[in-house]
């Protein structure tokens, strides 16, 4: 087992300064194997993007456990469950820092992580997601949003994660782009054998994507 869930529950207080509470997720029970995709499916307002940032650990859950190999984790993630569990959103501009060229956030990783690094290493690595060395000279405001989640992606997968949360990956792309970055993410799980956690309100994207299909609604998640 990858990662599981026990009554997982996030509970927000009321934006009106009531006492009354807002449930964004309640008792979630979910389970991920290695090499697989499972999917959340749900419509805005659902839950799925709440469960979606406690899993990758962004948000600290009011009560539930998560684990990760079989060991409990929690917020926020550290040492190998930090590293090994990744996240890339559905507006790829808020990984990179707006005003300064693509290339300075592409570094952040090895040098976080202390990996060999020098330009040669992230121009081949981009090269594989069809970006160029021009690419990384740009600021992200001066690419495309196809562009973006490819160079958002080819960082995560520095890191060579075994696991990555989806959250609605494709939903701000062309028909072209989202073929091009389900197709990287096929490819690296078949070289890797990681699993994904794939977010999105998109039914039949869900169902050609994931091996098994979680329906979020109301905070409440029921297995398909």
């Amino acid at each position: 087992m990858k990662m599981r869930t026990e009554a997982l529950t996030k509970i927000y207080d009321s934006r009106t300064g009531s006492s009354e509470k807002i449930i964004g997720a309640q008792d979630v029970n979910i389970t991920l194997e290695k090499g697989e995709i499972i999917g959340l499916f749900g419509y805005s307002g659902s839950g799925k993007s709440t469960l979606g940032q406690m899993l990758s650990g962004l948000l600290k859950p009011t009560s539930g456990k998560i684990f990760y190999d079989e060991t409990e984790i929690s917020y926020p993630f550290r040492g190998n469950a930090r590293k090994n569990i990744q996240v890339l959103f559905q507006h790829p501009e808020v990984s990179f820092n707006p005003a300064l060229p693509l290339i300075k956030s592409m570094v952040e990783p090895y040098r976080l992580y202390g990996l060999e690094y020098s330009e040669e290493i992230l121009i081949d690595s981009i090269e594989r997601f069809g970006l160029h060395k021009e690419h990384l000279l740009r600021k992200p405001s001066e690419l495309s949003g196809g562009e973006l989640q490819r160079a958002a992606l080819s960082r995560i997968l520095t890191l060579e994660p075994d696991v990555i949360i989806l959250d609605e990956p494709t939903s701000m792309l062309d028909v072209i782009s989202q073929g091009q970055i389900i197709n990287m993410l096929r490819e690296y799980r078949d070289h890797r054998g990681a699993s994904y956690v794939f977010i999105s309100h998109n039914r039949t994207l869900c169902e050609m994507v994931c091996d098994r299909i979680y329906h979020v609604e109301h905070g409440m998640v029921t297995a398909e």
